[in-house]
């Protein structure tokens, strides 16, 4: 394909043009506008510098080209010959002209004359240069021609290597009947015809030019190597006597054809006139700039200000973060570098296999060509030896290819191909051991009963007939005698209906902003649906099959859940039956007891649990025995009771454990679990069994762990999410109240004098146990006897004092304890309180498995 085009169309509107052919609505004009559109339109799709475009009128009123000329006698040359555009780009803005501003002239022009005026404008844009030149002439051959000097214009353009094609509104198509056309239409067709056979060029009819021009097309692109460099056998640089180093250039042979992505475009910057701009300085380019900014917030700012402050960061002060778990790693980019892999550019022969062994599925993406070195006589013998050599043998090569330096290695597969046309090497992606999933599916021949017994008869057992009846079926449905013994839906002419559709639909919106888009054509459909005699052919194997197998249609198949809620099917709608939760739970108090309040005037009301459903009307007695975090004992509720409450039996496989993949989460679990387990009235005995005051040690355990075992601060933010997490629960008074049988009441009012006993102990304990657990943090952090030190953890917790610090009198309720103002103040004093007695039992060593769950 030749680098650069020019193309010129000579576009004949002289008066017989006003006049409509047999069977139209239309003019001829608008006719042959319409497929000269057709051919701008390809040429601003390929949208490159290198495809120049012109068009010549012939026969128009006004004349205007470089060869016009009148002499003193009033003789006049070229006249009626209109260059609409100078050969260059083509753009919407000629087809706009062309639609819009071409119409009939009133004199008749000489076809011939444009031919000249274009041969001499292509003569001097192209001059001698390498281009591939066409002409193309649309005329209904109806005004008479000069052919004085015609064999000079043959020769002219032969030398010129130009390509001349004409397109005749009512000339002959070769599979259609002669057309009626009068005695100067059939002469000028005549000579069309033998000057197009001179100049390699061809005549169509406007009909076939329609249907040209309507089909589908690929876009022509210049090969350009993507891989410039050497294919090796063996090892070049420490055995070059014993290897084999070919150099070769490698050209993409399939590609696939993307839609092209839409622009970004500012109205804003279309209305704005800009002075230093050519025309009229009108643009629609958006300029885009991007800065940097970080919040800083009061809990992350030094000092006690509470308002947020947004600072703008440059872009080199950005490092690289990835995600490791729920933790946020940052990864500097000279890290990034020392630990990438260093490749060097090379095609490396790793060994050959039978092509008898190849399957089609091993390919992953687009097929590659590899040829020699383009001048290298030594390299073409090398590698023409080398792909008959594997032609003979019938053997693939499997080999490695870096595309660049530092690139990732790919694994690819070489396989010959000899032709009339080339002889080459077809290369091909294949992908890694590691990127290969296998699936095991059922067998359909052998079924085994869970005691090994190998069953004789089943229904889903295959039979030599139902086999048999797979096989016509797969038949039926064969495709490369489809289309009257031909092969249907080719490769090469089965094109992408959607680059298509949107190719056609940019152009018609393109010409026509306010039209409604015309429908997609029938032949864009036909590749998407199958075809109606196929269907009926194919319906009798179908029907076949269905009754081999005894293949029945579901008619109201299963909702859409998940887990529990999918076994429970309809009655999962009813109530006193679990319902599941989509969606992670918020890290709220109102998550930790979502379902466990509600409107006691309401009939019931559904708590959810992974256990079951309680209804809070149902459950509402007392608890028998209760621990001071409001661990339950045993109940009253008799058997009605726990009939009416809907409570189901616990599962096994509840959450007991807190694990560091997402502490947060498994103690509002455990949470949870324990508070319906205290209104259900659950024994405290059994694998299942779920105190508060379990989810409270694990809790603080789990926060001791993350903070003094972390490396560096990887785990620091995971532990205050702990931190707030453990003293919201524990400065909740709703939860302390419901687990005694409550509903939960207001803070505001709440004295010890109107809650009952247990609450207010309860509450008094939980306060307790969040100010001496704090303090232990303090104390465990700021110890320089531990190595390392984690001084710099109790810098973040004093950061979000207000969130983590002391539960204070004012923080509770009236009568249930906490510290004073002062005693809340002194907590946060400079000092390293290493004297403080420490409480803290050493964390035990992590399990393997929980181990592995930081890996999350």
């Amino acid at each position: 394909m030749a680098s650069k085009e020019a193309t010129i169309y000579i576009l004949d509107v002289g008066a017989t043009m006003r006049t409509k052919r047999e069977g139209q609505n239309v003019s001829r004009l608008e006719e042959t506008k319409g497929v000269l559109l057709k051919l701008l339109a390809n040429k601003v799709h390929m949208n490159r510098k290198t495809v120049y475009v012109s068009v010549v009128l012939v026969g128009s009123d006004i004349t205007k080209n470089q060869l016009a000329t009148v002499d003193e006698d009033g003789n006049a040359d070229y006249q009626n010959v209109d260059v609409l555009q100078e050969l260059g780009v083509a753009t919407l803005e000629l087809m706009k002209g062309v639609q819009d501003d071409v119409n009939v002239g009133e004199a008749m022009g000489d076809c011939l004359d444009g031919l000249i005026v274009s041969l001499d404008m292509m003569t001097k844009f192209c001059k001698k240069l390498k281009y591939e030149k066409k002409i193309y002439i649309l005329t209904d051959a109806s005004s008479q021609i000069n052919q004085d000097g015609t064999d000079t214009i043959l020769a002219s353009v032969r030398e010129d290597n130009v390509e001349i094609n004409v397109i005749g509104t009512d000339f002959d198509s070769e599979d259609g009947e002669p057309k009626p056309k009068t005695e100067t239409q059939a002469a000028n067709e005549a000579f069309y015809k033998e000057m197009a056979q001179g100049a390699r060029g061809d005549v169509f009819s406007l009909d076939e030019a329609k249907q040209l021009t309507e089909e589908f097309y690929t876009k022509k692109v210049k090969p350009t190597a993507v891989y410039r460099g050497t294919l090796d056998l063996g090892d070049p640089e420490d055995h070059p006597d014993a290897s084999l180093s070919i150099p070769v250039h490698m050209y993409p042979s399939t590609m696939v054809a993307k839609i092209p992505t839409a622009k970004k475009y500012s109205v804003l910057s279309e209305n704005a006139a800009v002075e230093d701009l050519v025309g009229d300085g009108r643009t629609g380019i958006v300029n885009l700039s991007r800065t940097y900014k970080l919040k800083v917030t009061a809990d992350m700012a030094s000092g006690d200000s509470e308002a947020e402050e947004v600072t703008e960061v440059p872009e080199e002060a950005l490092e690289k973060a990835y995600m490791y778990g729920k933790t946020i790693i940052p990864i500097r980019a000279v890290d990034l570098d020392a630990f990438k892999l260093r490749t060097a550019k090379s095609m490396t022969i790793l060994g050959f296999f039978s092509a008898s062994t190849f399957r089609r599925e091993w390919l992953l993406s687009n097929i590659y060509s590899v040829f020699p070195a383009p001048g290298d006589g030594r390299a073409e013998v090398d590698l023409l030896g080398f792909v008959f050599a594997l032609h003979e043998k019938n053997s693939y090569a499997l080999v490695r290819y870096v595309r660049a330096e530092d690139a990732e290695p790919k694994l690819g597969i070489l396989w010959p191909e000899i032709t009339e046309e080339h002889k080459c090497f077809y290369f091909g992606q294949v992908a890694f051991s590691e990127d290969v999933r296998r699936y095991l599916f059922a067998s359909l021949t052998e079924i085994h009963t869970a005691s090994g017994k190998k069953l004789e008869k089943h229904r889903l057992l295959a039979t030599e007939e139902s086999i048999a009846a797979c096989k016509e079926f797969i038949g039926s449905l064969d495709l490369m005698k489809a289309d009257d013994g031909e092969e249907y839906l080719k490769p090469k002419t089965t094109f992408n209906p959607a680059t298509q559709r949107q190719k056609q639909a940019l152009e018609y919106r393109a010409l026509n902003p306010t039209k409604d888009l015309p429908p997609i054509p029938d032949s864009l459909i036909a590749q998407l649906m199958p075809r109606q005699d196929l269907l009926a052919e194919t319906q009798l194997y179908a029907d076949k099959l269905i009754q081999l197998w005894d293949i029945k249609k579901i008619d109201q198949p299963q909702k859409n859940k998940r887990g529990y809620g999918a076994s429970l099917g309809e009655d999962g709608e009813k109530e006193g039956v679990a319902q599941t939760s989509s969606g992670a739970e918020a890290s709220t108090t109102a998550s930790l007891i979502d379902g466990l309040t509600g409107n006691p005037s309401s009939k019931r009301h559904k708590s959810e649990s992974v256990f079951g459903t309680a209804s809070t009307a149902s459950v509402a007695g007392g608890v028998g025995r209760a621990s001071a975090f409001g661990g339950s004992g045993q109940t009253g509720l008799g058997r009605g009771d726990m009939a009416a409450s809907g409570m189901i039996q616990f599962e096994m496989n509840a959450v007991r454990e807190i694990r560091t993949s997402d502490p947060v989460k498994d103690f509002q679990d455990m949470v949870r679990i324990a508070t319906i387990q205290s209104q259900q009235g659950v024994r405290p005995a059994g694998a299942g069994f779920i105190t508060v005051s379990m989810a409270v040690e694990q809790m603080q355990a789990m926060i001791t762990k993350l903070f003094s075992t972390s490396f560096g601060d990887q785990l620091y933010e995971k532990a205050i999410e702990c931190l707030k997490s453990l003293r919201q629960f524990l400065a909740d008074a709703d939860m302390a109240d419901m687990v005694h049988g409550g509903t939960g009441f207001e803070g505001k009012g709440k004295t010890a004098t109107n809650m009952p006993e247990k609450t207010r102990e309860t509450i008094q304990s939980r306060v307790e146990t969040w100010n001496t657990f704090i303090k232990e943090v303090k104390a465990t952090a700021l110890n320089t006897a531990t190595s390392p030190p984690r001084a710099d953890f109790w810098e973040l917790i004093n950061k979000s004092r207000k969130e983590l610090g002391l539960l204070t009198i004012k923080d509770v309720p009236a009568g249930c304890g906490g510290a004073s103002e002062d005693e809340a103040e002194k907590l946060w004093a400079e000092t390293s309180d290493t004297d403080m007695p420490l409480h803290v039992e050493d964390a035990e060593a992590p399990e393997e498995d929980d181990l592995l769950a930081l890996m999350d």
